[in-house]
């Protein structure tokens, strides 16, 4: 069975394709995530006619906004590791006449000469690759002297659940949490940006909540990852009915609550004479 906190990584090799696909688009209608991804676009500092990078493009709603910010003399190039998802990608963006390139590539390994990019950005991507440096690092190498870079990642590690069954839950979490390449990816990031050699950094936590506990577990899949503990030996099918069935009376009650931290890290790329003073 799917299962999105390790399965991401590779979309192309499960037989439940489009749950990864759902899942992303329900993501893309979500308040929460809207309104940090347009801080993102702030970020960039992109203007007309720039040429810009986005890592992990998935189904390609980011880069059809970030088309529309560079115009038509800009051009946007969207690379993801998944055949799949740019299948979908050109599908979506075929008829719009926008600038985007659709590109089947290895973020730790980009096809792009150096500094050609006046800005890239990764939203949600590095959490899937087990050596996210790698990928900064290109992202880096091939964005100009002067140039952007923005990374979004959640920190599993800041996942809270409002439950009276602290040990479980907090074992069930790192659970979650661990089944990720780089579930603590979020604290990591201001490190990263700086071992790549980026200056000027900024980072902006921005917390997303969940009160309907049917939408926080299409997000997150508790239920799989109840399950899956049971399955591990974690804990036993008893207990974790009881956890659950706690969680549904929070949510007929309205009273169901969890939340996580994204971190949002920008940083600008130095020219050669600037990094040598």
């Amino acid at each position: 069975m799917t299962y999105f906190a390790s399965d991401f990584k590779n979309v192309d090799g499960t037989d439940s394709s489009q749950k990864f696909v759902q899942c992303l688009k329900l993501q893309q209608s979500l308040e929460s995530y809207y309104r940090y991804k347009h801080k993102t676009f702030e970020q960039m500092h992109l203007m007309s006619g720039a040429s810009v990078l986005e890592i992990g493009c998935g189904t390609g709603e980011d880069a059809i906004t970030l088309a529309k910010l560079v115009g038509t003399k800009g051009k946007v190039t969207a690379v993801d590791h998944s055949q799949m998802m740019l299948n979908q990608a050109l599908a979506s963006t075929e008829n719009l006449g926008l600038p985007i390139e659709f590109i089947l590539a290895d973020a730790q390994q980009l096809p792009f000469a150096d500094q050609i990019f006046e800005a890239a950005r990764v939203d949600r991507t590095l959490q899937h690759i087990a050596n996210p440096q790698s990928a900064l690092a290109e992202m880096a190498r091939v964005v100009r002297p002067g140039g952007w870079v923005v990374a979004i990642e959640p920190d599993w590690g800041t996942f809270v659940l409002d439950s009276e069954q602290r040990p479980l839950t907090r074992q069930l979490l790192n659970l979650w949490c661990d089944s990720f390449p780089c579930g603590w990816i979020g604290r990591h990031l201001f490190r990263y940006f700086r071992q790549v050699g980026l200056s000027d950094l900024q980072v902006n936590p921005e917390t997303i909540v969940f009160t309907e506990f049917e939408l926080a577990d299409q997000v997150l899949s508790l239920v799989q990852t109840a399950h899956k503990a049971v399955e591990s030996g974690m804990t036993s099918q008893p207990e974790i009915e009881n956890w659950l069935s706690e969680l549904q009376q929070f949510a007929q009650s309205q009273q169901f609550f969890c939340s996580f931290i994204v971190f949002i890290v920008s940083g600008k790329k130095l020219s050669i004479a600037s990094q040598g003073s």
